[in-house]
């Protein structure tokens, strides 16, 4: 008596001829594609191949910013107008000076007026402690009272917002803009360009 061979389901046979012939077609169609549609594949390929990575935003769309704290709230104003960092020492109070106007300093023999930003931007706060920001281009020009300094850092341009409506105050030509995360960024230029924030040199020679 012959053994008998297990038996074989062919049932899977007529789906993988069915794949089969669908190769086969897509083969043949691709074969006897007319010449102007396989150009116009072959651009589509092309225009795929050279497409730009994404961008990068280049140094002029980057900001640069030391970011310190006022309070509760956060700051910022870019590095290049931030000649160094100090610690908060004594200064002297000048009789009759505007309220913004904490008092003097000498850094190294150049007197520096510090100053409480908030007031220059018409804000409230209790007394701050802790740094003086010397804000400055060929010389130091003055100094900014924060309670904190942190990092310098980076913020692309196009994450810089104008200020909102809601900020109000006499300092609002101060503000260079808002980050999406709330950090308020101070126009340093305009800081440095004005006047009231700087001690003449006949103020300094009768100190």
């Amino acid at each position: 008596m012959k053994a008998q061979l297990p038996h074989k389901p062919e049932s899977h046979w007529p789906e993988v001829r069915r794949r089969l012939a669908q190769a086969s077609e897509a083969t043949e169609g691709t074969l006897t594609l007319s010449p102007e549609r396989a150009k116009a594949i072959m651009d589509e390929r092309a225009r795929v191949l050279a497409r730009v990575p994404p961008h990068q935003p280049g140094a002029a769309e980057i900001l640069e910013i030391a970011t310190f704290t006022l309070g509760s709230e956060r700051y910022a104003v870019e590095a290049r107008h931030v000649r160094e960092v100090i610690r908060s020492v004594e200064f002297t109070p000048v009789p009759g000076a505007p309220e913004f106007l904490l008092g003097l300093v000498n850094l190294r023999g150049e007197i520096l007026a510090v100053v409480d930003l908030r007031r220059v931007l018409g804000l409230a706060g209790t007394e701050l402690t802790g740094r003086i920001l010397v804000l400055g281009h060929e010389r130091a020009e003055f100094g900014v009272l924060a309670d904190e300094v942190y990092e310098v850092t980076t913020v692309p341009l196009d994450e810089v917002f104008s200020p909102p409506g809601s900020v109000a105050g006499i300092g609002r030509e101060f503000l260079r803009g808002v980050t999406k995360d709330a950090l308020i960024i101070l126009d340093g230029a305009a800081l440095l360009a004005e006047r009231r924030l700087f001690i003449e040199q006949s103020e300094e020679a009768s100190l």
